[in-house]
């Protein structure tokens, strides 16, 4: 036989095994329009109409190769879209080969898989917008099918010689760049159907060959027949470096789902220490269809797998007990019920599953009550379901510790980039990884977890309980109810937060029934709060992407929960915060007192920064009385404090400040980063930020109470490019606050009797100041006129005034304090390692360069010099700068400030 019709004939043996699978594939698909839907893809790829979903204006290359709808398709069309034609031009065929892969066709399936196609393409063969719109008919397709079918549907379009260089297009959450290879290949010959279009010419080799000779054997078939293949290059052999780079990173995509973690570790445990000349799946796939052995063990890819990994693992391994957890793990990943199939004699007409694991347990030698048992695992109670569980963890961290034992010796650093090899760490940390506060995942392997009815008791005696049941209620074979325990916390919040995270209760579809004995529970908040959790938890908001775990971990959503359960509370007593990682892992921390809102305010605020999301996305906080003042307060807290700083971040630095308890807090923001500072009294938060201004700051003053009365309206008042002076009188002292073009925040503690003193010193400290930034910055917007003075007073109603005071001061400056009671100083900023200042007193004498440490000696030059008749006081009212530098010009006025300040500081002490 010559070698085109050997080719010939395997084209057509292959054209067989492929239909076989595409019918299975059909028939797995319980839902008939899901089936249509998806079947409409090469249909709606091959025509371009606005009446069809996908339509693109402009150029757009169409067609599959030698596709044509069946009628059931043509009947759908034209119940679907009235009045559309249904024929496809012969003459488009853009799209040399669609197929799917995965799970589709197999044991494996299920109703909420997803559905993977490859959309090959030779890129060259059109122009690059022609291609662009190609691109965006495909993703408006595949949006259309998955609004459709209401399920996960992903398109991938290849380029073929792209993938003849093991360079594929997939899920950029699935995908890592520096690794994938020909193992993909691999998975994609064992477990593809090819929905339209041509056969890969790998198919139709009637040997393994290397890569020179596959090239030479396509070069020989003539170009009508070649026409007839898709060439997606060769696939001979992957070295066990290939194999382990890429493999590492292909378990991951099945990380939360223990079947499919066990198989994908199995496969890469058997290549790396089965025989070497072993051939890769697809190759053992491939020699049995050219033989024409077409048994389930190779039309089906999941068994092929299983069978694979399991012959390897009862040759391997001393315990066979690991074993067992491999078969129970198909059994339940199949969840056949064979139980309910006992008795049926003809087994003719059963469901393939079902017909599969027959063959299956028997062969096992699983009797009866075994086999039930597995059929009521969602009926085993709590214990039983995390020591199976943790016999799953245990045996696929075992398999784990065993490959990363070769990863030394394998020179992976070529083949794996230090990204990936961070991002493969932190995957499987915390995937696997038990943390204090760590909500656990639920495993189930059914399609949807959640419950129509729950209950959750308390499980101790007597006043105290101290423990929560979480169970269901089922009839058994006999109609007898019982009760299967779900979970057991001691916390209740904990519990209810679980089951919502995992999704055993579900808002729409479950009734939860709380007997709380002793304790009474509010069922209407905790059905409120689990509304809250379900909603926050899900969709967009959490879906994790590869690129965050390269970063430290942060929160995605937040849920602040303050006094759970606690009715008529007169002060914060618990606070419980949950929230989700960007590693995929939800952590519920429980704190007592108010202090802890702090803690978790700075976590919210930081990591706000982070998503950037608007507050109602972010974070809710839930209190049982929102509008009681208590909660009040802390929800009002959060809102302004992150509309401020995360919202509204106009500049890279922002200071929140807020009355909390009888202490303030600021929250400050530097660019990306957040810190909150407590201040015991007033006094400290003014040094403070008087002695950490910034290039361009924004500040937010947040109180009902009187300590930040006089601040919030500072900032209220304060206009763009200009000074703002504001006094307050307060027993024996006078506050001055002044506010910057900078936006800088400054505040000046004088005893009372210097308040006039003290207004003129710093109200000729602010024009001179403006003289001297303008004669250096000719940009500045700085003017005497902006300088601005208010007096805050407290009426005899207990009402704030406002009055604007700039004149009187200004008045009273010129005719009593224009050169006496303050006195000028020079600043070296830059002549050693800190700044050194110079005083003129009013006799003319300098004092000469000295630290600020040594400032505080001017007060007996000054009292001594008040003996004398000068009424000079310790503030100054001019500062020139001896080595102000260029990088100085950006901080304006703030630099004058700041060491006014500093000096006055240091001579009250």
């Amino acid at each position: 036989m010559d070698f085109i019709e050997t080719i010939s004939q395997n084209k057509a043996r292959f054209q067989r095994c492929n239909a076989i699978k595409f019918e299975r594939f059909q028939s797995l698909i319980s839902s008939a329009t899901v089936r249509r839907t998806l079947n409409l893809i090469p249909f709606l790829l091959s025509v371009n109409t606005p009446k069809l979903p996908g339509y693109v204006e402009g150029e757009v290359p169409l067609g599959v190769y030698a596709y044509s709808p069946d009628e059931d398709t043509r009947r759908f069309l034209r119940g679907k879209f009235a009045g559309v034609r249904t024929d496809v031009p012969a003459e488009n065929q853009f799209v040399e080969m669609l197929a799917v892969m995965g799970s589709v066709g197999t044991v494996a399936y299920n109703k909420k898989s997803d559905f993977d196609y490859w959309v090959c393409v030779s890129r060259a063969a059109v122009g690059p917008l022609p291609y662009a719109n190609f691109r965006k008919k495909v993703e408006a397709v595949q949006r259309w099918v998955e609004s459709e079918i209401r399920l996960p549907i992903h398109l991938f379009v290849n380029d073929i010689e792209s993938v003849r260089n093991n360079i594929f297009a997939e899920d950029d959450e699935e995908a890592f760049g520096s690794t994938v290879g020909a193992v993909l290949m691999d998975e994609f010959f064992r477990s593809s159907i090819i929905i339209a279009g041509k056969v890969p010419f790998w198919w139709v080799l009637p040997q393994f060959v290397r890569d020179e000779e596959y090239d030479l054997l396509y070069n020989r078939l003539p170009a009508e027949q070649k026409a007839e293949f898709v060439d997606l290059g060769n696939l001979y052999e992957i070295s066990r470096e290939d194999f382990l780079g890429a493999a590492l990173f292909q378990i991951i995509k099945s990380l939360g789902n223990p079947f499919k973690s066990i198989l994908k570790i199995g496969v890469l445990e058997k290549y790396i220490f089965g025989k070497a000349d072993s051939p890769l799946l697809s190759q053992k796939i491939k020699m049995n269809i050219l033989r024409e052995n077409l048994d389930n063990g190779i039309l089906d890819s999941y068994l092929l797998m299983f069978q694979e990994v399991c012959d390897y693992y009862s040759a391997a391994l001393e315990d066979q007990g690991l074993v067992d957890i491999l078969k129970q793990n198909l059994y339940l990943k199949v969840d056949p019920q064979i139980s309910k199939y006992v008795g049926i004699k003809d087994k003719k007409n059963i469901p393939y599953k079902v017909a599969v694991m027959f063959r299956y347990v028997k062969e096992w030698n699983w009797d009866l009550p075994r086999i039930r048992d597995l059929d009521q695992f969602d009926e085993w109670e709590f214990n039983r379901v995390k020591s199976f569980w943790d016999a799953v963890r245990k045996f696929m961290l075992l398999s784990y510790q065993k490959i990363t034992t070769q990863i030394p010796a394998l020179r992976l650093d070529k083949k794996i980039s230090e990204t990936d090899f961070l991002l493969l760490s932190r995957k499987i940390k915390s995937h696997f990884t038990t943390e204090p506060n760590k909500i656990e995942q639920f495993i189930t392997f059914k399609d949807t977890p959640s419950e129509a009815i729950l209950y959750i008791e308390p499980s101790g005696q007597g006043l105290q309980e101290t423990e929560w049941r979480l169970f269901k209620r089922v009839k058994n074979e006999k109609d007898e109810i019982t009760a299967t325990t779900l979970r057991i916390e001691s916390s209740l919040l904990r519990l209810l937060i679980w089951m919502t995270l995992n999704q055993i209760y579900d808002p729409v579809f479950s009734r939860l029934n709380i007997q709380s004995g002793y304790t009474r529970v509010n069922q209407t908040l905790v059905t409120e709060l689990l509304n809250q959790v379900s909603a926050l938890f899900s969709g967009d908001r959490v879906r994790v992407k590869n690129e965050y775990f390269i970063k430290p971990s942060f929160s995605m959503a937040n849920l602040v929960v303050v006094n759970f359960n606690r009715d008529n509370a007169e002060r914060i007593v618990s606070v419980q915060h949950l929230y989700f990682s960007s590693w995929g892992e939800s952590f519920l921390h429980e704190y007592d007192g108010e202090d802890a809102i702090l803690r978790v305010l700075q976590q919210v605020l930081s990591d706000g920064l982070v998503r950037n999301l608007p507050l109602e996305e972010f974070c809710v906080v839930s209190t049982p009385e929102p509008f009681k003042k208590l909660y009040k307060r802390v929800i009002t807290l959060f809102k302004e404090a992150y509309a401020f700083i995360v919202e509204s971040a106009a500049t890279k630095s922002a200071r929140f400040v807020a009355q909390f308890q009888d202490r303030l807090i600021m929250a400050e923001r530097e660019g990306g980063k957040l810190v909150i500072h407590v201040f015991a009294n007033p006094s400290k938060f003014h040094t403070t930020v008087s002695l950490k201004p910034r290039k361009n700051i924004r500040y937010r003053f947040h109180s009902d109470e009187d300590s930040l009365a006089s601040h919030a309206m500072l900032a209220k008042i304060h206009q763009e490019n200009s000074i703002t002076i504001l006094y307050e009188e307060r027993s024996d002292q006078v506050l001055i606050s002044l506010l910057n073009e900078k936006g800088n925040f400054f505040v000046f503690a004088k005893q009372r009797r210097h308040r006039d003193s003290a207004l003129c010193a710093l109200y000729d400290f602010s024009k001179k100041t403006v003289t001297a930034v303008r004669a250096r910055d000719r940009m500045s917007f700085l003017d005497e006129k902006r300088i601005r003075i208010y007096a805050h007073r407290l009426d005899k109603l207990g009402k704030y005034t406002l009055t604007d005071d700039t004149r009187d001061v200004e008045q009273l400056y010129l005719a009593k304090y224009k050169s006496t009671h303050a006195f000028p100083a020079s600043v070296a900023r830059h002549m050693g390692d800190e700044p050194f200042y110079s005083i003129t007193f009013p006799d003319g004498v300098s004092s000469g360069f000295m630290t600020l440490r040594e400032v505080y000696s001017v007060t007996e030059k000054l009292a001594e010099m008040r003996t004398k008749g000068f009424g000079t006081l310790p503030l100054v009212r001019e500062i020139v700068f001896s080595d102000l530098q260029a990088s100085d010009l950006e901080w304006g006025s703030s630099v004058y400030f700041l060491e006014k300040f500093k000096m006055e500081l240091m001579m009250d002490k």
